[in-house]
């Protein structure tokens, strides 16, 4: 309630004096009239509830000095704090005087019992606070010089205070010395609190500008990087395409050289190499115009109804010769009935997924090992297909996994002599599973083998 109570009327008296639209510049200087704004606001609330009980008792202990005095320092407080056309440096300056004014009267006409002392200490500090250090010791001198002024009246008895006949001299000079000296021991420890603070804002506001700018940097780094990453992906999808052209052609050559010379056994084997090594590289390069297409955004799903056994099935017959040159066992296993077979996906996508997954694990596979295939019905949801895919390969190591979907990444890279193809096979997959509404997942164990399993709508909805 209170700290809700203080900063209306905080926010208030800020628009009133305007005091922010006089300092835009957020430095020390700034700080510290605000700091003053704030001291002003307080003392005038402290000082109107501390009047009136101070004002009565002074008139019923027939203290009329003390009460003028305090009227008059609260006039002026007030008119401080009313007034929008005084600087805030004027103000500074009357507020300090006012308050020396009503400290050296309290203690002229109280002595050390009263309040007076105490008002020039906390002075002193709120100058420092405000104004500065050579504010703090100014207000220090001005301090010893007033109770030199005292003592020196004391001693020649030039005129006679009140407080003389209770303070025997002695006690009056050695309270003035501690008062001095304990006044500037706090001026010093202010000034330096805060010359501290202030340096350590100075530290944090170039941290925070370093920051700000290497920030700013990282984002200008970031967009460079989309931009050559988009660059890169346009390159590749257009040179693929265009290199595609000249393959067919290639490809188309290869074919007709077969009917010439054909008892050459020679000459069909040149043939059967141009014509494999063409196969390959026209798969590589459309792997590559796939994975452009698919960083671009461009990729499109194309749906169409058709037999998901038939597709598995031709996937099978396509790639089991290619398991068995290996001596691979590939098996096979269909649980989806002929009434659930007619389903709504895109199947160039989605033959393109399984050629991916076996293909990768016909690769890491060795001579004795086995790969199992098996498709059924989701069991979670009846709306999905679920593959999965087991090999007893090499594996694939722990701190690969993460990685292993990244475009252009082959695990086992040090040994390029065995292995070929772009890298960008299960980053296919994994991207057109998705597009099929479903998830790629895999678990692995290094000499053990690799499981994929992932699983597609039977009825694609497209935008």
């Amino acid at each position: 309630m209170l700290k809700r109570l203080w900063s209306l009327y905080h926010q208030w008296y800020v628009n009133y004096s305007s005091f922010s639209s006089e300092n835009e510049k957020e430095d020390l200087t700034y700080f510290r009239d605000k700091l003053f704004i704030s001291i002003l606001m307080l003392t005038v609330v402290l000082g109107l509830v501390s009047y009136f009980p101070s004002a009565g008792m002074a008139i019923l202990l027939d203290k009329w000095f003390v009460f003028y005095v305090d009227t008059i320092a609260v006039f002026v407080l007030l008119i401080l704090f009313f007034n929008k056309q005084m600087s805030l440096k004027t103000k500074k300056i009357v507020f300090s005087v006012n308050f020396f004014a009503l400290s050296f009267a309290l203690i002229i006409d109280l002595g050390f019992n009263g309040n007076g002392t105490i008002l020039l200490f906390l002075l002193s500090v709120l100058m420092t606070l405000y104004s500065g250090r050579k504010a703090g010791i100014i207000s220090v001198l001005v301090t010893t010089i007033f109770y030199v002024v005292i003592l020196t009246i004391y001693n020649f008895k030039w005129i006679d205070l009140p407080f003389y006949k209770i303070s025997p001299i002695e006690i009056v000079l050695i309270v003035c010395v501690n008062n001095v000296l304990f006044t500037l021991l706090t001026v010093f420890s202010v000034s330096f609190l805060i010359d501290q603070l202030h340096n350590a804002l100075l530290k944090e506001s170039l941290l925070q500008e370093e920051l700000i700018k290497k920030h700013e940097n990282v984002i200008i780094a970031k967009e460079r990087a989309e931009q050559s990453d988009k660059l890169k992906s346009a390159f590749l999808a257009n040179m693929s395409h265009e290199i595609r052209t000249p393959m067919y052609g290639i490809l188309g050559c290869a074919e007709l050289l077969k009917s010439y010379n054909s008892e050459d056994e020679d000459f069909k084997e040149y043939v059967n190499v141009i014509e494999n090594n063409g196969k390959e590289l026209l798969g590589i390069i459309t792997d590559i115009l796939s994975i452009s297409k698919i960083e671009t955004g461009l990729m499109k799903v194309n749906t169409s109804k058709f037999d998901v056994n038939e597709s598995i099935a031709a996937v099978y017959k396509l790639l089991l010769p290619e398991a068995e040159t290996k001596k691979v066992h590939f098996t096979l296993n269909s649980f989806i009935s002929k009434r659930d077979s007619i389903i709504k996906s895109d199947q160039d996508k989605f033959t393109a997924i399984l050629k991916h997954l076996i293909e990768n694990a016909i690769k890491y596979t060795s001579e004795g090992d086995s790969i199992v295939l098996s498709c059924s019905l989701d069991g979670s949801s009846a709306s999905q297909l679920k593959f999965y895919l087991n090999d007893t390969g090499i594996g694939i190591p722990a701190d690969k996994v993460e990685t292993i979907f990244n475009s252009f990444y082959q695990v086992d890279v040090a040994n390029k002599n065995t292995l070929n193809g772009s890298g960008v096979g299960l980053s296919i997959a994994k991207a057109y599973v998705e597009m099929l509404g479903g998830d790629l997942e895999l678990e692995s164990k290094v000499g053990e083998g690799t499981s994929f399993w992932f699983s597609i709508d039977m009825d694609l909805k497209t935008d």
